[in-house]
């Protein structure tokens, strides 16, 4: 542990990484340093430049400042400031006692920052690949199913984005000051462009979570019907595949027809089952040649 030897930059993207303290909290904190001092030192990323960056200890930082009370440093050297993020998420969740809501944040941020530093491709294994997937290993560590993590992940991004417009309501979402559903936060990831999204109050939250919810719902009833009707057009397909009526020379070109047909669907739509199609025509242009 060293004096402080140079001075200490405050970066608002950390800062506002970690739950703040609550009032209360907050004055016990200030009573305590200027009672005793700052007994722990402040951690401090050191970097190539030697700059020193607050990673932990923002309210102890203030509180010495305001009062003028010495304080003391710890370096380390992080290689990025996600590695640096990542470090103040353990830090938090080893030191404090967390609400449920708060531990779901830290969680979530900690499979998104895990999931970015892997390059996005969570859950993704291709055949004969063992490699254990982020949300499995971090649901594994923190003893939660996958689910719980992709919801947590959920609950994170809406409060970023809320935290984007609006930090103060972001507190008191997390501190529990603010009356607002999980599930409204959650569902704020979804939106289609969420960095254009600006959050006022509660109620504006609540309504514009609403709209999300109900676009998502429409999105998914259309897409059911899409199905439902492609799936009629193909039983209406197969079940005209060969007319009675319809002579020899009529039943090939009503082959190869389904046959371009089967193959432009494969192709252009990536469809498995046109490609499956695409056989059984096969088979039966066979049959009706040879």
């Amino acid at each position: 542990m060293l004096s402080i030897d140079r001075p200490v930059t405050i970066l608002k993207e950390l800062r506002e990484h970690i739950i703040p303290l609550g009032e209360e909290e907050l004055f016990l904190l200030e009573k305590s340093i200027v009672k005793e001092g700052c007994r722990e030192p402040l951690i401090v990323w050191e970097k190539t430049d030697d700059q020193l960056i607050l990673v932990d200890g923002h309210n102890r930082f203030k509180i010495c400042q305001k009062n003028n009370i010495p304080f003391k440093v710890r370096k380390i050297k992080f290689s990025s400031i996600e590695e640096a993020k990542l470090w103040m998420i353990d830090s938090q969740m080893g030191r404090r006692n967390l609400t449920p809501d708060q531990m779901s944040y830290y969680r979530g941020l900690k499979y998104l920052a895990l999931k970015k530093k892997k390059g996005g491709y969570d859950n993704v294994k291709s055949k004969g690949q063992i490699e254990t997937s982020t949300s499995e290993a971090v649901a594994k560590f923190f003893h939660v199913s996958e689910s719980t993590i992709k919801r947590d992940a959920k609950f994170a991004e809406g409060l970023n984005i809320v935290g984007r417009t609006n930090p103060k309501l972001k507190t008191k979402i997390l501190t529990a000051e603010a009356k607002v559903k999980k599930g409204d936060v959650q569902a704020l990831s979804d939106a289609k462009n969420p960095d254009r999204i600006t959050i006022k109050n509660e109620a504006d939250l609540f309504n514009k979570a609403k709209a999300i919810k109900e676009e998502v719902l429409t999105e998914v009833e259309v897409g059911l019907k899409n199905l439902e009707q492609k799936k009629i057009a193909d039983l209406r397909e197969e079940l005209s595949f060969e007319p009675a009526f319809l002579d020899k020379n009529d039943k090939l070109r009503k082959i190869k027809g389904m046959i371009l047909s089967a193959i432009n669907r494969a192709i252009n739509e990536k469809d498995i089952k046109a490609i499956k199609q695409l056989k059984k025509l096969v088979e039966r242009l066979e049959g009706e040649l040879f």
